[in-house]
C-alpha cells in the first residue's frame, strides 16, 4: 500500500481548495500560511529521500529532498509569501487558488524523486499557469490563456512520449537523475523542458503570459514557471554542451526585446529571459563552480524579477497600461512606485550590492576558466546591457515630467510593501553574499566585490549607461513610442493560423461532401435491398421477381452441395 509522505507542495495544493471556499479578508493569509508550512515541513527534515513504494511496478518517490531542490523550494516560497501580500490589494478568488495551485505543483515538482511524479506535479503547475491567465481582468487575457494552454499541451505531450520510452528500458529508469539527451526518451524530455525554461522559438508564451497576466499573476507566473526548468535541467541534463549554445541565444534574445519593447512587463519578461538564459549557459558548461553559480543566479532572479513585475504591476493598477512611452510623469504621480521600480531594476540587472551581482560574477570567474572567451563575453554584456533596456529606459520615463503638476495618486500598500520585501532581499544578499553561498550545493569561498572584479563590470554599466544618454542627447535612439514588436508568435498568430483557418474551412467542405456522397449511396443501396426483398415476397409476379426467386434458389442449392462434397 502507497504511503503518502507530505511533500512540502501538497501544502499549497490543499491551501487552494480551501482559498476557494475562504472570505476575502482570509485569502492572503491562508496563502502566506501555507508558504510558512511547506518551509516548516523542507527545513524540519535531513537531506535524503522519504519512503518509495512502487505502484505497477514503478518506483514512486514523493519526497527526496537534498541541497539542489532545497535552495529552488526556498527561493519559491519566499517569493509566495511576498506574493500573498501583494494579493491582498485586490479582490480575485479564482487567481489566488490558481497562484496557490502553480506554486504547489511547482515546489512538488522540486521535492518529488521520480519522473512520474514529477511530469504530474509539472503539468499541474503548467494548467494552474493558464488558470492565472484566464483569471486576469486585463483585455484579451482569453486568448493568450488559449495560447498559453497550447504551450503547455505541447510541453505535456512531450513529456508523456519521453517518459513511456524512458521507462522502456526498466522499472528502475524512473528514478530522477541525470538522463541521456541522445536517447529517444531522454531527447523528448529535453525538449520539454527547452519549453518551460523559455528557449528561443519557445520564449514567446512567457511574454505573451506575462503581458495579459493581472499585476500579481505576472509576477506568480515569474517565480514558478521557467525556473523550473532551470531546475529540472539541473538535474536531468547538466554539462550538455548544446545548453550553452541556447544559453546564448535566449540572452540575446532577451536583451534585445528588452531594448525595443514598449509593454514594460514585455521588457521584463524578456530580461528574465535573459537571465534565465545565464542559467542555463551555465547548465550546459556543467562544472561545479558553473553548477553552482547556476543555481545561486536562479535563487537572486527569483526575487528580483518577482519585485519587477510587482512594481509594473502596481503601475498598472493606477494607470490602466504600463508601456514605456506612458510612464512619464509616474515619479510625479507615484514617488514610491517609481523609486521602487529603480532599485528593482537596479537588482534585476546586477548592479553591485544586490543579489543579481554576487552570482554573475561567480557565473563569470566559471565561464572564464574554459576556452570560451566568446561566451564569457556575451555572459558580460548582460548586466550592462539589462541596465541601459530595463533600468535607465524605464526610469528615465518614470522620471521625465517631474515639473508637472499631478495629483498623488499611490499604488496600493500591500503592493508596494511586496515590492519593498523583494527589493530588501535582493539587497541584503547582495550585502551580505555568504548565507546564500552556504545553501548552495558546492561548498563555494568567493570575494564578488574584489577590485579586479568591481572595476570592468562598473566599467561595463557605465559605458552601456552613457551610450544609451549619448543616443538620446543627440537623437540618435528612436523615441519611445507605442507599438508591438513582431517575435515567433507572429507566425503562427498571423499566416499560419490563417492556413489553419482556410484548411479547417476546405476540410469541413470535403467532409460535408463526402458525407452526402455517402448519404445518397446508401439510400439507393437501401431502396435496392428493399426492392429486392419485395420481390422474394412474390416470387411469381413479374419477370424480375422471378428471376430473384429462381438466383436465391441457385445460391442456396450451390450452397448445400459445397457443404456436403
Amino acid at each position: 500500500m502507497l504511503q503518502i509522505t507530505l511533500n512540502p507542495g501538497f501544502v499549497c495544493i490543499l491551501a487552494a481548495l480551501i482559498v476557494l471556499a475562504a472570505p476575502r479578508v482570509a485569502r492572503a493569509p491562508i496563502m502566506a500560511g501555507a508558504a510558512v508550512a511547506a518551509l516548516w515541513l523542507m527545513l524540519d527534515r535531513e537531506f535524503g529521500a522519504a519512503v518509495a513504494d512502487a505502484q505497477m511496478g514503478v518506483p514512486v518517490v514523493l519526497l527526496d529532498l537534498d541541497a539542489l531542490n532545497r535552495i529552488f523550494g526556498i527561493a519559491m516560497l519566499i517569493a509566495l509569501i511576498i506574493i500573498a501580500i501583494a494579493s491582498s490589494a485586490r479582490r480575485n478568488r479564482s487567481e489566488d487558488a490558481a497562484i496557490l495551485l502553480m506554486a504547489g505543483g511547482a515546489v512538488s515538482a522540486l521535492f518529488v524523486g521520480d519522473l512520474i511524479s514529477f511530469v504530474g506535479a509539472a503539468a499541474l503547475a503548467g494548467l494552474a499557469s493558464a488558470w492565472i491567465v484566464f483569471a486576469s481582468p486585463v483585455a484579451n487575457a482569453a486568448q493568450s490563456g488559449v495560447r498559453l494552454l497550447i504551450w503547455q499541451g505541447l510541453e505535456g505531450l512531450l513529456f508523456l512520449v519521453g517518459v513511456a520510452f524512458h521507462l522502456s528500458a526498466g522499472a528502475a529508469s524512473s528514478i530522477f537523475t541525470q538522463l541521456d539527451v541522445n536517447t529517444i526518451g531522454g531527447g523528448f524530455i529535453f525538449v520539454a523542458l527547452l519549453i518551460r525554461a523559455g528557449a528561443p522559438l519557445a520564449h514567446v508564451w512567457l511574454k505573451d503570459a506575462i503581458a495579459h497576466a493581472s499585476p500579481v499573476g505576472a509576477s506568480a507566473l515569474s517565480v514558478f514557471s521557467t525556473m523550473l526548468g532551470v531546475y529540472a535541467l539541473a538535474r536531468l541534463f547538466p554539462a550538455v554542451p548544446l545548453l550553452i549554445f541556447i544559453g546564448m541565444g535566449m540572452i540575446v534574445i532577451g536583451l534585445a526585446y528588452a531594448m525595443a519593447e514598449d509593454d514594460a512587463r514585455r521588457v521584463g519578461a524578456s530580461a528574465l529571459t535573459a537571465q534565465t538564459g545565464v542559467c542555463v549557459a551555465l547548465i550546459g558548461l556543467g562544472s561545479p563552480l558553473a553548477m553552482a553559480a547556476a543555481e545561486g543566479h536562479a535563487f537572486t532572479t527569483i526575487f528580483a524579477f518577482c519585485g519587477v513585475q510587482l512594481v509594473l504591476g502596481a503601475i498598472l493598477v493606477r494607470r490602466g497600461a504600463a508601456h514605456v512611452s506612458a510612464l512619464e510623469g509616474v515619479s510625479r504621480a507615484m514617488p514610491l512606485t517609481a523609486t521602487l521600480l529603480l532599485i528593482s531594476a537596479l537588482a534585476a540587472s546586477g548592479a553591485p550590492l544586490f543579489a543579481s551581482y554576487t552570482t554573475i560574477t561567480i557565473a563569470l570567474e566559471a565561464m572564464a576558466q574554459w576556452e570560451l572567451q566568446w561566451a564569457w563575453a556575451l555572459l558580460a554584456c548582460v548586466p550592462a546591457g539589462l541596465f541601459a533596456a530595463l533600468c535607465l529606459r524605464l526610469s528615465l520615463a518614470a522620471f521625465d515630467g517631474v515639473a508637472q503638476r499631478t495629483p498623488i495618486e499611490e499604488a496600493p500598500f500591500p503592493m508596494l510593501l511586496s515590492a519593498a520585501l523583494a527589493a530588501f532581499f535582493c539587497f541584503s544578499v547582495g550585502v551580505a553574499p555568504s548565507w546564500l553561498y552556504g545553501l548552495l550545493p558546492t561548498t563555494l569561498e568567493f570575494a564578488p566585490f574584489a577590485i579586479d572584479r568591481l572595476a570592468p563590470h562598473l566599467a561595463l554599466l557605465g559605458a552601456a549607461g552613457v551610450t544609451l544618454l549619448a543616443a538620446r542627447a543627440l537623437r540618435l535612439a528612436p523615441a519611445e513610442q507605442h507599438l508591438r514588436l513582431r517575435d515567433v508568435d507572429a507566425l503562427y498568430r498571423g499566416p499560419l493560423a490563417g492556413a489553419g483557418r482556410w484548411l479547417g474551412v476546405v476540410l469541413l467542405r470535403v467532409y460535408g461532401t463526402v458525407q452526402a456522397f455517402t448519404e445518397r449511396q446508401a439510400a439507393e443501396l437501401g431502396r435496392f435491398v428493399m426492392r429486392a426483398v419485395r420481390a422474394c415476397d412474390r416470387p411469381y409476379r413479374g419477370a424480375s421477381g422471378l428471376a430473384s426467386f429462381a438466383a436465391l434458389i441457385t445460391v442456396a442449392a450451390v450452397a448445400l452441395v459445397w457443404r456436403f462434397l
